[in-house]
């Protein structure tokens, strides 16, 4: 935990002096559809996982390199998570459980930015790396047994241990596109995660996040 708050104050500060160096500096937000693969030594049980829908916030700051070409960075609060459901009935009665894994990233992504300008707008492509940082979360499952039904719920443990859930760090991938007019911009993106964050060393457990971000935005010193 002392790890943990040591690395956010970093993060603060290394946005801070971003904002303060960064040519451009904006906020975006929106909608995110999110679930997780995940697969062990017997095969992949992601026929029973869906998507579960959230948002994300943040800054984002961007670093011209040329007329075309910049660095796009942000920082967003981002939920993550995904749902399961299963069901099967016996001696008449069906019985069913739905579980929801909740959670909570700081992502931070830095990507590349291609764009050209068609007409009044400009169009642009994203690429590159993202680290996310698990800060909470919670398991929930509900099970029906015929007209009677149980839930619980509980905090995700954090850590590298058997008797957590989930580590803390997660890495990936960031590719996506947007458009940008006047000061505001749209934009479509993805983080596929590469590293597992399953905390389970047995049975050759892999989990990793996927999520699909679409934002709207708005650039307070656009030039």
């Amino acid at each position: 935990m002392k790890n943990f708050k040591c690395f956010l104050v970093v993060v603060v500060l290394i946005t801070a002096a971003g904002i303060v160096n960064a040519q451009t500096f904006g906020l975006k937000a929106g909608y995110s559809s999110s679930d997780i693969t995940v697969e062990d030594e017997d095969g992949s049980y992601n026929e029973d996982i869906s998507m579960r829908s959230g948002f994300h916030i943040g800054p984002t700051l961007e670093f011209p390199v040329s007329e075309n070409f910049s660095i796009d960075m942000a920082l967003l609060l981002a939920t993550k998570g995904a749902k399961a459901e299963e069901s099967e009935s016996f001696g008449g009665e069906t019985y069913s459980m739905e579980s929801k894994v909740n959670m909570w990233y700081l992502d931070i992504p830095v990507f590349a930015k291609f764009s050209t300008v068609a007409g009044n707008t400009r169009l642009y492509g994203l690429a590159g790396p993202y680290l996310g940082v698990g800060i909470t979360g919670k398991v929930k499952m509900e099970l029906t047994e015929g007209s009677e039904s149980y839930s619980e719920e509980e905090d995700i443990s954090w850590g590298d241990g058997d008797d957590n859930d989930f580590k803390r760090m997660d890495l990936g991938i960031g590719l996506g596109a947007g458009i940008e007019f006047d000061s505001f911009f749209v934009e479509l993106t993805t983080h596929l995660g590469l590293n597992n964050i399953s905390s389970e060393a047995d049975y050759g457990t892999k989990i990793k996040n996927r999520t699909f971000m679409l934002s709207v935005g708005y650039k307070f010193n656009n030039q």
